[in-house]
């Protein structure tokens, strides 16, 4: 194949031919090219390619592509080599030619290419082996997964992953509560009892003899036949003597538990337990820890649970209500955590005091990796192994299969009296645990040669979970002790610490299950819960593997009155959230076995110390010694004395075989040591010429000191050190006495007084406010006092509690301060005094204006019409009536105005259309409707008081003069609203609208 040759294209394109045709001139700005072949395009750029898609003629263009690439390797003449040097031109990199193509009488368009096509076949591109994954995800979504940077997470990262903690918590211990109440239902405890068989009701009874809850009745024994050894007819052996502690002996005292086997409920929970084992089958899978994930695979997990229908092998077992509880409990299935459920409900229907414990799986608060969960391919081929697990035949260690146990097809019958005794090591129906393919009725004799079909395989389900999430807590009636017990996973009646300590999850195969131990919750009858975690871990040492886990306490700052830290207090979140379901009201008080629980089982151990020998210290053993130390575990303000003598020498082993000697000291030979500064502020200073026991690196805590410290090693090109100072090598600060009444003064024109002794002989300090007032005023000398530094915002600022005057002066600025104090206070007295006057004036001023209201104003009901209006139903109705007659103001059918005009006597008129007056034109007609005022000079009456009255008996006018006078204070809203009503055609209603107005 010939190497490809990006920017060489021939002079001029060839026509059919064969020719090349002429060259274009260049003077032109746009060349415009005929195509030699019309069905010859051109190659497409990586855009038209990319769009190709959405175009209808993509599969035309496609065809015409592999045309031309079966026309180009058929072609001979295509090669290098048959075209010489001149036929190729340079192709200019920063110009490009625009060529348009003429097809079909068309305008001519201009068509921009990137790339000149080349003549070598085109090949396909290597198609990529392996999975692609996209992960495409929102600006507004924040992922779940762990997918976090050298920087670690956020505050809100970590905050978002409490709280998610915190939640999922809540909802798992609202959920054991619930399960906890559905088994005290009492018709699911009867379906749990009715499974048991009759040989295990005798073991009922038995414990509840030997606990001494039932008192043995006095029954006349039965003869029995015992083994007689006879020889001929007629003779039989003579019976032994009886012995005190024998058959005949009887109990001496009724209604005592029998310990003389250890406790009843040991040999009663191992029977049941084994019986549960063989009797319950699981069905589909329980609970599970499976980790964050992200929001993609998360959304997808959680539509297909919504849309679509359960599947138990992928989202775990689904039980809505009582009832399909109740369901399980009748056939006997479910999952590993509702075998060890119904187990509970099974002893309370006993009669037996049991808890259902919870050992909470919540998703974690922290980064590391196993809190993420696993891969969907890796989560897939797990259950598919399971699957084929399930399925196939068990092997035996050699690689052979396994053939399956046949049940025996005949037993040997025992006696009447071996048949009363229970052989816990020989075979037994409830105490041996079958195979899949035996059931209950195995030990039945069977006479036939046929085997009896066994149960339908079913899928092995948590079989990588090898600790449970949910057991039995049983309270011993005789010892008041609760005992564990797990009937389905590890088959364990935990009678010994050791067995106990078994339920915690450990080691491998935990850590990639995802199972944890955080909180142990054990549910009670009457619904209260009770944290029991400490019972189960490792030596009763707490957190132990809780730590990382569950949710520790946080250290909530408790602030004084001046905003500072006073005290840091513990706030233990998961105790908070027990609340609502620990004892303790007065519905369920705390009973005496709880206090006793919580002092002995569930009280944290300390850990123990453990003794070293000589020569085998550790590192971690010196840093927490308290007799010796090393001088690399000293603090900052910690330095050995200098006639400090090594006791020992530790040898600490480096890397490969290099050892390294470090010299060990005495606890007792370290001492406290401060800076200058710091021994100032408590009033001592360095002895001249102490030599400082350790150097240091400088804290700045101001700006101006983090200056002066880089100037300094700017100036000495080295680390600036600070001496330290211990107690021994300071003495106290006793400054000297005044002269004339002076008080020495520092820099900033103050002095310390840090501590008491520190006030120069001679001299006073007066620790009072706006005592610099009168010494000013007394023009006395004076020094103001700095007790202390507050540091914030990179500065310190002096705290100055009054001033130190000489004690001559003393009284009289005493005397003074006195008085000023009285001036304030009776300042103070009088400002509040008025303050309480001005309220009291509010207060009087409220009441005198109610009172003159309710004088004037008092006589007046909602029949009054207020403002023209009236609040009757009867005025309202009238004028709804009105304003339906005349249409809403349109004129109405049969209306004729000029018939309207000859009627001679007054008559009342729409609002709309008022009559028309023929003397209208004369100034001194009387109008009959005219309202007087009582003022007969004034014979000229304003337009906006003439008006038609509605009735005659609404004509006679009232409280007129008062109204007269107040018409100059209307308003000019009011005013101009009214002459725009006088200008208006419709002047009938806006005249009665102000004859109302002013009636009112």
């Amino acid at each position: 194949m010939p190497p490809h040759v990006p920017r060489k294209r021939l002079r001029s394109p060839l026509d059919d031919s064969g020719s090349p045709t002429k060259k274009p001139s260049k003077a032109k700005s746009k060349i415009k090219v005929t195509p030699a072949k019309a069905g010859t395009p051109r190659k497409p750029t990586l855009f038209e390619d990319l769009d190709s898609d959405s175009k209808k003629g993509s599969a035309e263009q496609t065809k015409q592509a592999l045309r031309q690439m079966h026309e180009d390797a058929n072609d001979s003449d295509s090669s290098l080599s048959s075209l010489s040097d001149a036929d190729f031109e340079d192709v200019p990199t920063t110009k490009r030619q625009k060529v348009s193509h003429d097809s079909d009488g068309s305008d001519d368009e201009e068509m921009e290419f990137e790339d000149v096509p080349s003549h070598q076949i085109q090949h396909p591109e290597p198609e990529v082996e392996g999975d692609l994954e996209l992960n495409l995800f929102q600006d507004n979504q924040i992922t779940l997964a762990r997918e976090l940077g050298k920087k670690g997470p956020s505050k809100r990262e970590k905050a978002i992953r409490a709280s998610t903690h915190c939640i999922h918590v809540q909802f798992l211990l609202w959920h054991g509560a619930v399960r906890n109440s559905w088994l005290c239902d009492k018709e699911l405890q009867a379906i749990m009892i009715s499974h048991l068989p009759a040989r295990l009701w005798d073991e009922v009874d038995r414990w509840r003899l030997n606990s001494g809850l039932d008192i043995p009745k006095d029954i006349p024994k039965k003869p029995t036949r015992g083994k007689s050894s006879q020889r001929g007819k007629g003779k039989q052996r003579a019976p032994a003597p009886a012995r005190d502690w024998g058959d005949a002996a009887d109990r001496l005292e009724k209604g005592v538990p029998d310990m003389s086997h250890g406790d009843p409920l040991f040999r009663l929970m191992k029977c049941l337990v084994s019986w549960w084992k063989q009797r319950f089958r699981i069905t589909s899978p329980g609970l599970r820890r499976w980790g964050y994930m992200d929001a993609r695979r998360l959304g997808k997990l959680v539509r297909s649970f919504e849309a679509d229908d359960h599947d138990q092998d992928r989202f775990g077992e689904r039980i809505k209500t009582l009832q399909d509880l109740r369901h399980r409990a009748q056939e006997c299935t479910g999952s590993r955590d509702v075998g060890s459920q119904l187990f509970t409900a099974l002893l309370r229907g006993l009669g037996l005091e049991a808890r259902m414990v919870a050992n909470l799986q919540p998703l974690g608060f922290g980064f590391s990796k196993n809190e993420d969960a696993d891969d969907e391919n890796t989560t897939q081929n797990g259950l598919s192994n399971a699957d084929k697990s399930s399925t196939s035949t068990p092997r035996e260690p050699n690689g052979k299969k396994k053939q399956p146990v046949k049940p025996k097809t005949r037993r040997v019958k025992k006696s009447d009296k071996h048949a009363l005794k229970m052989d816990l090591d020989e075979s037994d129906e409830y105490v041996e645990a079958l195979t899949e393919e035996s059931n209950d009725d195995s030990s039945i004799v069977d006479v036939t040669d046929t085997l009896r079909p066994g149960r339908p395989k079913s899928k092995a389900y948590d079989k990588d979970l090898e600790f449970p999430h949910y057991w039995t807590e049983v309270l011993s009636p005789v010892t008041k002790k609760f005992l564990p017990v797990d009937p389905i996973v590890k088959s364990v009646v935990a009678t010994s610490r050791d067995l106990i300590e078994s339920l915690e999850p450990r080691g491998g195969k935990a850590d990639k299950a995802k199972q944890v131990m955080a909180y142990c919750i054990g549910f009670s009858q009457d619904g209260t819960a009770k944290d029991v975690t400490v019972r189960y871990l490792r030596k009763q040492i707490f957190p132990g593997k809780t730590k990382g886990f569950r949710f520790p306490e946080e250290k909530i700052p408790v602030y004084n009155k001046h905003g500072k830290i006073k005290r840091y207090d513990l706030f233990n979140w998961f105790k908070s959230v027990m609340r609502g379901y620990t004892r303790g009201d007065w519905k369920r008080p705390v009973t005496e076995l709880d206090e006793v629980e919580e002092f002995t089982d569930l009280q944290p151990a300390k850990p123990e110390k453990k003794e070293v020998k000589e020569g085998e210290e550790t590192l971690q053993y010196y840093k927490a010694s308290k007799e010796y130390v090393l001088e690399r575990h000293l603090k900052r303000e910690e330095a050995l004395l200098s006639d400090a003598i090594p006791v020992k020498v530790f040898r600490n082993k480096g890397k490969g075989s290099k050892v390294e000697e470090e010299d060990v000291y005495l606890r007792k030979d370290v001492v406290a040591v401060k800076s200058a500064e710091t021994w100032h502020k408590q009033g001592r200073a360095p002895i001249e010429g102490a030599q400082p026991l350790k150097h240091a690196p400088y804290r700045a805590a101001t700006t101006n000191r983090r200056r002066e410290i880089a100037e300094a090693e700017a100036a000495s090109g080295q680390k600036v050190l600070q001496p330290l100072y211990s107690f021994e090598q300071t003495d106290w600060i006793i400054p000297p006495p005044i002269q004339n009444g002076v008080i020495p003064k520092n820099e900033y024109g103050n002095i310390d007084m840090f501590a008491e002794h520190m006030c120069p002989e001679g001299a006073v300090h007066v620790p009072y406010r706006g005592v610099v007032r009168v010494c000013k005023r007394l023009e006395v000398d004076y020094a103001e006092a700095v007790v202390g530094f507050e540091f914030g915002h990179r500065m310190a600022v002096p705290v100055i509690q009054g001033v130190v005057v000489a004690e001559e002066n003393y009284e009289r600025v005493v005397e003074e301060l006195e008085k000023d104090e009285a001036e304030r206070v009776r300042k103070e007295n009088e400002k509040r005094r008025k303050e309480v006057l001005t309220v009291w004036r509010k207060f009087l001023m409220g009441l005198r204006i109610a009172d003159r209201f309710r004088q004037e104003y008092g006589h007046l009901d909602e029949s009054m019409e207020v403002f023209g209006h009236s609040t009757t139903d009867n005025d309202f109705e009238a004028m709804r009536e009105r304003d339906e007659d005349m249409a809403g103001g349109f004129l109405p059918e049969g209306y004729e105005e000029e018939e309207a005009a000859e009627v001679e006597k007054p008559r009342q008129t729409s609002s709309f259309f008022p009559a028309v007056n023929e003397d209208e034109d004369s100034d001194e007609a009387n109008d009959p409707f005219e309202v007087d005022y009582g003022k007969g000079e004034d014979k000229d009456v304003p337009a906006e008081q003439i008006s038609e009255p509605l009735t005659p008996a609404k004509a006679t006018p009232k409280k007129a003069a008062p109204k007269a006078k107040a018409k100059p204070k209307q308003s000019t809203r009011r005013r101009s609203r009214r002459k725009r009503a006088v200008s208006t055609d419709v002047e009938g209603d806006e005249d009665e609208f102000v004859d109302l107005d002013s009636d009112s």
